[in-house]
């Protein structure tokens, strides 16, 4: 009875506070300048941006690293950015102690998922790097135009259409027969433009710096399967544009990507095929009236069909295999109103997304379990409201959403029902933020905000039928998240840039996956993380730059699963620091730098999480744009060079713990820990026009 009271004090008041500061925005009559930000693609732009709290990562940051996927990128550039291993490619990613559904993906603001039950396929392994024009993160309930984003938000930009003739051809080699071949064209007249893209990817297995191939971090592999490649991957994509009047644009974007034995040795079974169709039409209106700045109409389908095999194992494994097909159909409307009081952005959104999943003989193809994911359908109706506002040295933001979802199994819940007879819910959810940033000179600010977000139990967690011993919750609740953050930046002599932030967060109703009894289910449970992170960077002149960043999260459960007395909450990285020594100057720059982790020993021992030893990498990246002479032609403009070794000194450790249970394993078991790759050396070649 406290926890629920608590919980509706810190509802009503977020509620209250952002009624208030509408109420607020809605009085005022004053005119002001709303101090919007626009981040342009601009090569003289830097390649990291925070705007409140929202990073950008550009093209020339992610051309620069070996991105065999988008997730080491991210815990390369972030601080606050973890990685968790799961193969040569599809790796996880983590925020400030938030991972796998407890963050939002979306690419072009629409939402994507992955389709596996063990997530061997995570949202970010369906983008292909060619693709990105640059990377949004959010990080805490900041933003009330994406529903779900429990602990923030990564959002894919993909490039733009453009008139007249370009392109460009990219090549990437590296270590263990890394190979990346792709191209795209663009082109057409300010009314009509077109975009095509292709790219192709391989790797062969890595080794970590013991001499220890891929395979060897699960015993079941059998010879076909030790002797194979890590991955093949073909991804086809193209945009059209049309202008039908001059405040007027329509784009419609499509994108195919076929992946073909991917080996994943964190779980039981490998993707022998996947197949990714991801689709969006967008009308925007600019410049409609008083009413409307802009108004956008936005549709999207994303179709996900995966298929993990057995094929390469050994066991009762290797004759079984897995269909497994996730879709998510989805439209916006959202509207921009500037006024004397704020800019508002207003809107409503939908989803509907359907996921099932059977277990076949490979062999005969005869149906051993037809309800693995149980033909879920899921329903969500959402609507929000945001305002923006500067008042000389204050800068406000404020959002307030409401969800309406609904989830149901169509077909029965075999196993779950030993618990429960329900397979349908309906949850109303409110969500609730405001943000502050206030100046306090030119270069000096203080910024924090507080914010309520929610996420749904996903299919796996409510309506998983693997088994008598490992079934989903169909009575699991949604969980929430109350957050607090506070920082400061500040800019010195021109030569000091200082940022540190922090964060609290009371989690209610946190989705966490129990065993008891014999049976591995999940529950909810209420816990608290909370963090924070420095980061600086000190201007050598002469083209030289000190950058530094420390980050560090814990989470503590405030009440236990069954089974599990352990305070820790899992999934919480170690305390992390980089050290880097900066070149940046007349087209060439270069990067060296240290990464510490200090060991894993805030762990959840009795969730399956095991030690991990503190561990030291350096890494080494350089490149070099041939630049245009001014008033002269050059077909060379526009090459680019980049090279890079990780783990320079070929160190041995692993950077993911082995927390969560593996569906395609009967048991449940809980999955295998995956060493880093061994010493990387990479070169990349690229040419635009």
């Amino acid at each position: 009875m406290k926890i629920m009271s608590a919980r509706f004090l810190v509802i009503s008041a977020l509620l209250i506070i952002s009624a208030v500061f509408f109420s607020f925005v809605f009085a005022q009559t004053a005119v002001f300048d709303l101090g919007q930000v626009v981040v342009s693609e601009d090569k003289d732009n830097p390649e990291k941006l925070t705007i409140e709290g929202k990073t950008k990562i550009s093209q020339k940051t992610l051309k620069s690293h070996k991105v065999v996927d988008v997730a080491e990128i991210l815990s390369d550039e972030l601080i606050e950015a973890s990685m968790i291993r799961k193969s040569g490619y599809g790796n996880e990613v983590g925020l400030r102690g938030f991972t796998k559904s407890n963050l939002r993906f979306t690419l072009d603001d629409t939402l994507i998922e992955g389709s596996c039950g063990s997530r061997k396929d995570p949202p970010l392994s369906h983008i292909n790097l060619l693709t990105i024009k640059r990377i949004e993160v959010e990080e805490g309930p900041y933003d009330v135009s994406i529903p779900g984003a429990l602990g923030g938000d990564i959002n894919v930009i993909t490039k733009d259409t453009q008139s007249g003739f370009h392109g460009e051809l990219l090549s990437k080699f590296g270590s263990f027969d890394y190979l990346s071949q792709g191209a795209y064209l663009t082109g057409g007249s300010d009314a009509l433009q077109g975009l095509f893209g292709y790219n192709y990817s391989k790797s062969g297995q890595y080794e970590d710096g013991a001499g220890n191939k891929l395979t060897s971090f699960n015993p079941s592999y059998n010879d076909e399967g030790k002797k194979l490649d890590a991955f093949q991957k073909n991804d086809f994509w193209g945009k059209v544009s049309i202008e039908p009047a001059e405040n007027q644009n329509i784009d419609f974007s499509s994108s195919y990507g076929g992946a073909k034995d991917v080996l994943t040795p964190r779980v039981a079974m490998d993707t022998e095929k996947e197949k990714t169709y991801l689709n969006k039409a967008e009308y925007t209106f600019d410049d409609l009236g008083s009413l409307s700045e802009q108004l956008n109409l936005s549709a999207y389908y994303n179709r996900i069909e995966h298929y993990p095999s057995g094929k390469y194992r050994i066991g009762a494994v290797n004759s079984k295999k897995i269909d497994a097909i996730s879709s998510i159909a989805g439209a916006q409307l959202e509207n921009k109103t500037p006024s004397d009081a704020a800019m508002f952005t207003y809107g409503t959104d939908f989803y509907r997304r359907n996921w099932y999943g059977d277990v076949l003989n490979r062999f005969t193809g005869a149906t051993l379990n037809g309800v693995l994911f149980p033909d879920v359908n899921e329903l969500n109706f959402g609507a929000y409201l945001k305002a923006e506002r500067d008042i000389e040295n204050l800068s406000m933001t404020a959002g307030l959403r409401a969800d309406v979802f609904h989830s149901k199994a169509e077909e029965d819940l075999t196993f779950s029902k030993a618990m429960t007879d329900s397979n349908a819910q309906t949850d109303v959810l409110p969500s609730a933020n405001i943000f502050l940033k206030y100046f306090l000179q030119e270069d000096a600010a203080i910024f924090g905000g507080v914010g309520l977000a929610n996420r749904m139990p996903t299919t796996v967690e409510r309506y998983i039928q693997e088994g008598a011993g490992y079934y989903g919750n169909p009575d699991l609740k949604p969980s929430s998240n109350y957050e607090a953050d506070l920082g400061f930046e500040t800019k010195v002599l021109e030569q000091l840039k200082f940022k540190v932030k922090g964060f609290y967060s009371y989690l209610h109703d946190f989705i966490y996956q129990q065993s008891s009894g014999g049976v591995k289910t999940y529950t909810n449970i209420d816990a608290y993380l909370f963090g924070g992170d420095a980061t600086a960077s000190y201007d050598l002149t002469h083209g030289f730059a000190l950058e530094g960043g420390v980050a560090c999260q814990r989470g503590i459960k405030l009440d236990q699963p069954a089974g599990n007395s352990d305070k820790n909450l899992a999934e919480i990285p170690p305390l992390t620091t980089k050290l880097a020594l900066n070149y940046d100057k007349n087209g060439f720059f270069a990067i060296y730098e240290w990464v510490h982790s200090q060991r894993s020993k805030d762990i959840d021992s009795d969730a399956g999480e095991t030690p991990l030893g503190g561990w030291d990498v350096f890494n080494f990246r350089a490149g070099y744009q041939l630049a245009q002479k001014e008033g002269k032609l050059s077909l060379l403009n526009g090459l680019s060079l980049n090279v890079g070794i990780d783990n320079m000194f070929n160190k041995k450790y692993a950077v993911a713990n082995s927390y969560e249970y593996d569906p395609t394993d009967p048991s449940g078991a809980n999955v295998k820990i995956v060493n880093e790759p061994g010493r990387f050396i990479y070169g990349s070649l690229s040419y635009m026009f």
